[in-house]
C-alpha cells in the first residue's frame, strides 16, 4: 500500500545521496550508512584494539637513544687530563631478546581482543540491519493503520450525517444523534493519532538510515505473503547456539583473552634478556676508561616486587571469573531468547492461517455489502470497508512480525539461511 504524506522530505546532508523515491525495502537496506553512530563506535573500538595490538608488538622493538651533554667541570688534582670541557656524545641501542613468555602472553591477549573487536563490529552491522527492518515495517504498519482509521472516521461521518437528516424528520432521537457525534469525534481523534504515527515512524526511519530530517514520503512494502524459511526443530536450534552463535563466540573469546592476561600477570616477574650496544665520543679521555664502542647482553632478574605480583594476578583472575560468568549468563539468555522466538514463530504461523481465513471472509463480505449497497438495501458498506482495512493491517502485522522473529533467530543462532531477506540486500 502506498500513502503520500503532505510536504516534501528535507534535503539530504551534504555528501549524501537522497533516499530513493519511492523507497523500497531493498533500497533501504542498500543505503545503510556506515557512519551511523553505533557503527562508527564499533569501528572505533575495533581500530583501538588494533592499535593496542601494535603497541604490544612494538614493546620489544629496538630502542635507540642519543645523549648529548655539554659539561663544564673543575677537575681534581688526580685527573691526568687538565681541562674544564667534559662534553660527550653517546648513542645507546637496546633490544629485548626475551622475557620468557610475558610479552607473548600479552600479544596473544591483544591479538584475540582485536579479533573479537572485528566480530563485534560485524555483529553491530547485523543488529543495525535488523533495526532498519523494524523501522521500515513500523512505517508500513502506520500507513495501514491510518487507512483503517481513515475509513472508520469516514464511516462514522456518513452515519452521523444520515442521523442528522433523520433527526430533522423526527426519526432519530437527540440522544442517539449525540451518541453518533461522540463516536465520530472519537474516530477523528484516532485518525489524527494514526497520522501522527505516520510522521513519527517516517522520522525514525530517516534517523536509522542516518538521514535525520529526511523523512521518506513514499514507502512501499514487500509483496505479501513473505517467502519465509522453514522453522528448524528447537533441539537443532539450541545446538546451533552453542556451536555458532556470534554473541556466544564473542563471550568465549573474552574468556580466552582473560586467561591470556592471567598468564601474562603470572609471568611479569620473569627475567628480561636484552642486547645493548653503545658508541660514544668524549672530549676528555681517561686512559682507555672510555671506550668508543661496546656491545653486551644484559639479564635483569627481579628479586622482590612486594605485593604487586599477587595483586596483578588477583585482578586478572577476577576479570577471568567475570568473563566466564558473562559467558554463562549470555548462554542462558540466548537459549531462553531462542526458545521464546521459536514459540512465537509457531504461534505466528498459526495466526497466519487465521489471517488467510479472515482475509477471505472479509473479501466476500465486502463484495456482498457492495451488492446490497448498489441495490439500495440495508447494508453497512462503510463498516465493511473498515473491517477489510483492519484485516489488511492484521495480515501485514503478522507477516512483518514473522519476518522480524526469523531475523532475530538468524542473528542469535548465527545462521543466515533463517533470514527471510538476503543479508546482501
Amino acid at each position: 500500500m502506498l500513502i503520500l504524506l503532505a510536504g516534501q522530505p528535507a534535503a539530504a546532508d551534504a555528501g549524501q545521496e537522497p533516499l530513493p523515491q519511492p523507497l523500497r525495502l531493498e533500497s533501504a537496506l542498500a543505503v545503510i550508512d556506515a557512519d551511523y553512530p553505533s557503527l562508527r563506535r564499533a569501528r572505533a573500538l575495533r581500530e583501538r584494539a588494533e592499535r593496542e595490538l601494535e603497541a604490544e608488538r612494538a614493546a620489544s622493538d629496538i630502542e635507540l637513544e642519543a645523549r648529548l651533554e655539554a659539561r663544564w667541570v673543575d677537575p681534581n688534582d688526580l685527573v691526568p687530563v687538565d681541562g674544564n670541557d667534559d662534553s660527550r656524545a653517546v648513542v645507546n641501542a637496546r633490544k629485548l631478546l626475551s622475557d620468557f613468555g610475558h610479552s607473548s602472553n600479552r600479544i596473544a591477549a591483544s591479538q584475540r581482543q582485536a579479533d573479537l573487536s572485528l566480530a563485534e563490529e560485524e555483529l553491530s552491522h547485523t543488529r543495525h540491519r535488523l533495526a532498519v527492518l523494524q523501522r521500515y515495517f513500523d512505517v508500513l504498519l502506520a500507513d495501514l493503520a491510518f487507512a483503517r482509521d481513515n475509513e472508520a472516521m469516514a464511516s462514522a461521518f456518513v452515519s452521523l450525517n444520515r442521523a442528522r437528516e433523520r433527526n430533522e424528520l423526527g426519526q432519530v432521537s437527540d440522544i442517539d444523534l449525540f451518541e453518533l457525534e461522540a463516536r465520530y469525534q472519537t474516530a477523528r481523534a484516532v485518525r489524527l493519532r494514526s497520522q501522527q504515527e505516520q510522521r513519527r515512524t517516517r522520522a525514525e526511519l530517516g534517523e536509522i538510515l542516518n538521514r535525520p530530517g529526511e523523512a521518506p514520503a513514499q514507502v512501499l512494502g514487500p509483496a505479501l505473503p513473505l517467502a519465509l524459511p522453514g522453522l528448524p526443530d528447537i533441539g537443532r536450534l539450541l545446538e546451533a547456539v552453542d556451536r555458532q552463535s556470534p554473541e556466544i563466540a564473542i563471550r568465549r573469546g573474552e574468556v580466552e583473552v582473560a586467561q591470556r592476561r592471567v598468564a601474562a600477570a603470572r609471568t611479569q616477574h620473569r627475567p628480561r634478556l636484552s642486547a645493548e650496544a653503545q658508541v660514544g665520543a668524549w672530549v676528555r679521555e681517561f686512559g682507555g676508561d672510555r671506550n668508543p664502542a661496546a656491545v653486551g647482553l644484559v639479564l635483569e632478574i627481579p628479586l622482590y616486587q612486594g605485593r604487586r605480583l599477587s595483586a596483578a594476578v588477583g585482578q586478572a583472575t577476577a576479570e577471568r571469573h567475570q568473563a566466564q560468568a558473562d559467558l554463562d549468563l549470555a548462554m542462558a539468555e540466548v537459549r531462553s531468547a531462542v526458545r521464546d522466538l521459536y514459540y512465537e514463530i509457531e504461534a505466528l504461523l498459526i495466526q497466519r492461517d487465521e489471517v488467510t481465513a479472515r482475509m477471505d471472509y472479509r473479501e466476500l463480505y465486502i463484495d456482498r455489502a457492495r451488492a446490497l449497497y448498489d441495490l439500495e438495501e440495508a447494508a453497512d458498506l462503510g463498516d465493511s470497508m473498515v473491517q477489510q482495512s483492519a484485516a489488511a493491517h492484521f495480515n501485514a502485522a503478522t507477516e512483518y512480525a514473522l519476518a522480524l522473529a526469523f531475523e532475530r533467530l538468524a542473528l542469535m543462532v548465527g545462521d543466515r539461511s533463517l533470514s527471510p531477506f538476503s543479508p546482501d540486500s
